[in-house]
């Protein structure tokens, strides 16, 4: 078995995670208290020679994390000071890399047990470049082959039909490098690996294989909610280190850390995680896909689906469905997060100024880390609070709010004889 060099593209900001990527890469959130990275970096390392990961936007959270791992010994960083496009990140690994490698997207959710097994078809020494069955190939780059080998990738078709979307996860020859310098600005204006793969498989043989497992690449913040559920199913360790009182209710997996604690009569319906030092305090209910990182205080509150970042509290009676709590966020007793549209429809958010539908009738808010809601607020479907706001009591949240608002209620005194 080869030993094998990685090259995994962590350089990019995620602008469309607004506000969960405010102060880290898009590859650095965490699935069950994990970075996304540190996913595909944990499945990959015994194979490695060396696992390149390049870096940019707040490239330190990556380096300081990954310096001080077990990966340590592998994993070296270089640098993509302008976000110029894929292909020309890529190109940033080319004095890292000492022959065949593979390419990973680091802001993609592979199934692990699948990555093992595209991993292993290096072996067979034929080029490649990773397909996923997707039901609207208009959101991706669609793959065209030809009995089993790469002919073009054509970037978001019209068409809103199945396909086979690129996840731009490749084993590649050293000799690539030259296809990457030679590619030319995109109508996007970026330098684009799609070009650089397809002008390599015109003179080589690429075969396109396709990766039987779940596949997400974590685009917005239903998507993150989406690989956390998966993981929650799937991944999640039944690990109870923390301290359960007598009386409290458990059905389902529970990933319990050290130094937290459940309180009775709290209900929890697994699979759940908790991190550590936690307080899930008395009438809690944790539903099915409740993610509650360290440091966190849940008090007779319902979670279902969502995840609560370490250092937040959601600490008098309320419902957080479907929804992603940022990291030191407070909510008010009785705050309110819908998730579910009054006339049943599906739930859209407005992201980079554009209405994206998101194909689901369940979902509920971000709210970015720093914020502080009052009580009594209520949050309808689809909202993005950012970071550092204050969202005074008894407020409906309709419309998004920026970073660091101060949204109030205005109150009109009137004077009677």
């Amino acid at each position: 078995m080869e030993k094998l060099d990685f090259v995994i593209l962590a350089a990019g900001k995620g602008e469309r995670l607004w506000p969960i990527t405010n102060h880290i890469p898009k590859t650095m959130v965490r699935i069950l208290g994990k970075p996304l990275l540190e996913w595909i970096v944990e499945r990959i390392y015994d194979r490695a020679n060396r696992i390149v990961v390049v870096v940019g936007f707040k490239k330190e959270a990556v380096v300081e994390h990954f310096s001080k791992s077990r990966y340590a010994d592998k994993v070296v960083f270089v640098t993509q000071d302008a976000q110029e496009g894929t292909a020309h990140a890529l190109l940033q690994a080319k004095p890292k890399v000492d022959g065949n490698f593979i390419a990973i997207n680091g802001d993609n959710f592979f199934d692990p047990r699948e990555l093992d097994r595209i991993v292993g078809l290096a072996d067979k020494g034929e080029w490649f470049l990773v397909c996923k069955k997707v039901e609207d190939k208009s959101s991706y780059g669609e793959i065209v082959s030809d009995g089993g080998f790469l002919k073009k990738i054509i970037e978001k078709p019209q068409e809103k039909k199945p396909g086979f979307a690129n996840t731009n996860f490749a084993f590649l020859p050293k000799e690539f490098f030259s296809f990457l310098s030679g590619v030319k600005r995109s109508q996007r204006g970026e330098l684009e690996f799609t070009d650089a793969i397809t002008s390599f498989a015109e003179k080589n043989e690429v075969r396109v294989v396709e990766f039987d497992g779940y596949w997400n690449g974590v685009g917005y913040f239903w998507n993150y909610l989406d690989v956390s559920e998966f993981a929650c199913n799937n991944l999640l360790d039944d690990n109870r280190e923390g301290t359960i009182e007598l009386g409290v209710v458990i059905k389902g997996k529970l990933h319990l850390g050290k130094g937290s604690v459940i309180r009775a009569p709290a209900r929890i319906e697994g699979p759940v995680y908790v991190g550590e030092n936690s307080i899930v305090g008395p009438n809690s209910f944790l539903r099915k896909g409740a993610v509650v990182e360290n440091d966190c205080h849940v008090g007779s509150s319902e979670l279902k689906n969502s995840i609560l970042m370490s250092n937040s509290n959601a600490p008098h009676f309320n419902y957080v469905g479907d929804s992603v709590i940022c990291e030191d966020v407070n909510l008010g007793a009785g705050t309110i997060t819908a998730n579910l549209r009054f006339d049943n429809q599906i739930v859209f958010s407005k992201i980079k100024g554009k209405t994206v539908f998101s194909g689901k009738r369940k979902l509920g808010c971000v709210i970015g880390s720093g914020t502080k809601v009052g009580i009594n607020v209520s949050i309808t479907c689809g909202m993005i609070i950012g970071s550092d706001c204050k969202i005074y009591p008894r407020i409906f949240v309709k419309e998004n709010v920026p970073d660091g608002t101060s949204l109030q209620e205005v109150i009109v005194h009137t004077s009677s004889q």
